[in-house]
């Protein structure tokens, strides 16, 4: 629908800011245009929108030459919105937006008909500036004036339109409010969409595609996971940045991170720790913030943690909503939730293992509480018919080393790993196969990492991390495991 042709264009012949670029946007689509001040971004919009003559090249709408286009047929395809948000004449919101009814009044008198009427109703409502209508549009705010010609956009019912950094005067719900209300009618009505965008994570999120602009040349011109290319954006805009993925959204999110001055402050892991338990909690307190990577039942995946707890609740506990129940417990603790992995065990805290040890330079602590009483082969297909009871072995370990996000999933491996060996090497059985089990049917785990020292992938076996790892997981689940099963006197397992 709109193609750019070996583009050239600028504010002067000699020095041309855009040069040389190609690019084809289909009928539909959302397309993006990032980079930062400077690199031609609102250059190549205004080339775009007429407002600047092409020195070389060419710009062709449909097919056709844009030059070939009468205003009045312009502006019956294309309506353009910019951050500009000053008027000239003072009107009324319901003014403004009547403007974007023009380009399709007939007679000499273009009034508006009933049918534009609809219209203008429709794009005030769905914008939310009906409630405006009346009012001097001098006297909105930024972002509801960015709102009332947004709608004055819409209200021309173009094929395409053009967006310069629309979203700079909008608050976040307003920002996504008017993008989500772009994207439905994109899909709706077949609107094509070329956006100025500064933010990047959202560009991610709501693009088809989108290009890269340095020093007036497309670096790189395609979908959404183009932003998974961190060299490449830290070149454009001079800042170390981090991609990973959205939760939710299967696009990447930027992480921006500040070129401080390495001035770590270097501390004892020994006194890094606060340790408190009662016969509810164990509770492990880190000063610093730690890497973690857990599946306990708050404190998910992989985040930054400096509270660690182990709940003990009673076999019987009703399993309808843990995390409730926990977010309570750390409530009535003065504990912040949002700071917190949390688990739960029927085991009594007081058969508690904590387990120190130095490896060749790297500290180790592991606290780990046991029991199998719902011990499970997980190669076995067949479930357990009984209520699930709670469990049992649940290990927080932590190091004092600097791992990367897949060197967390590694040691999640390695000190799974050293678990299952030490239920085989106890010869500790699932009751209904009658096989060694592997694990119980409610483990939970969290490593946590000070991320101190050299910064590393691996912490499989084949590393001192993964053997470090390795050997306090065993020896700490095997004495876990032996305090329980004295507690309860079994001898046959």
């Amino acid at each position: 629908m709109i193609e750019l042709k070996r583009l050239v264009g600028g504010y002067s012949p000699e020095k041309p800011i855009i040069n040389g670029v190609d690019l084809a946007i289909k009928r539909g689509d959302f397309f993006a245009l990032l980079g930062p001040n400077g690199s031609g971004k609102t250059t190549l919009f205004k080339l775009v929108t007429g407002q600047l003559p092409l020195l070389e090249g060419e710009l062709l709408l449909s097919g056709k030459p844009l030059s070939s286009f009468t205003k009045l047929e312009k502006a019956k395809k294309i309506a353009v919105l910019t951050q500009e948000l000053q008027v000239s004449f003072d009107y009324t919101v319901e003014e403004i937006i009547s403007l974007g009814r023009y380009p399709h009044q007939k007679g000499l008198l273009k009034s508006l008909s009933k049918k534009d009427k609809e219209i203008m109703q429709q794009v005030m409502d769905v914008t939310g500036v009906t409630i405006h209508k009346n009012k001097q549009f001098r006297k909105l705010s930024g972002g509801e004036k960015q709102r009332v010609l947004l709608a004055k956009s819409l209200a021309q019912e173009p094929a395409i339109l053009l967006l310069d950094e629309p979203t700079n005067h909008l608050d976040i719900k307003h920002t996504f409010h008017m993008l989500d209300l772009i994207k439905e009618w994109q899909h709706t009505k077949g609107l094509t969409v070329f956006a100025i965008l500064h933010d990047l994570n959202v560009a991610s999120l709501y693009a088809d595609r989108l290009a890269l602009l340095h020093n007036g040349r497309f670096l790189e011109v395609g979908d959404a996971d183009t932003l998974r290319k961190e060299e490449q954006l830290e070149k454009v805009y001079d800042v170390l940045i981090k991609a990973g993925s959205h939760p939710v959204v299967p696009k990447p999110q930027l992480l921006m991170t500040p070129k401080l001055e390495d001035k770590k402050e270097i501390y004892s892991f020994d006194d890094n720790f606060k340790f408190d338990m009662d016969d509810k909690c164990i509770h492990v307190q880190s000063f610093k913030p730690l890497r973690s990577i857990s599946n306990g039942v708050i404190g998910e995946g992989i985040q930054w943690h400096r509270h660690f707890c182990n709940f003990h609740v009673e076999k019987n506990y009703n399993c309808d909503n843990p995390v409730k129940d926990i977010e309570e417990w750390l409530y009535q603790k003065k504990i912040p939730t949002e700071q917190s992995v949390g688990m739960m065990t029927a085991v009594e805290l007081s058969d508690v293992v904590i387990y120190k040890k130095e490896i060749k330079g790297i500290a180790f602590m592991a606290v780990i509480t046991a029991g199998v009483g719902n011990a499970v082969d997980i190669t076995n297909i067949e479930l357990c018919q009984s209520p699930v009871t709670i469990g049992t072995i649940n290990i927080m370990l932590f190091i004092d080393a600097h791992l990367t996000d897949g060197g967390l999933v590694n040691g999640m491996m390695s000190a799974t790993e050293a678990k299952v060996k030490a239920l085989h090497d106890l010869e500790v059985q699932d009751p209904i196969s009658g096989t060694i089990a592997t694990g119980t049917s409610t483990d939970a785990m969290v490593l946590a990492f000070t991320q101190q020292g050299e910064k590393t992938p691996y912490a499989g076996s084949g590393t001192l991390i993964g053997k470090g790892i390795g050997h306090l997981v065993y020896e700490g689940v095997t004495k876990a495991i032996q305090k329980y099963r004295k507690r309860i006197g079994q001898h046959a397992w």
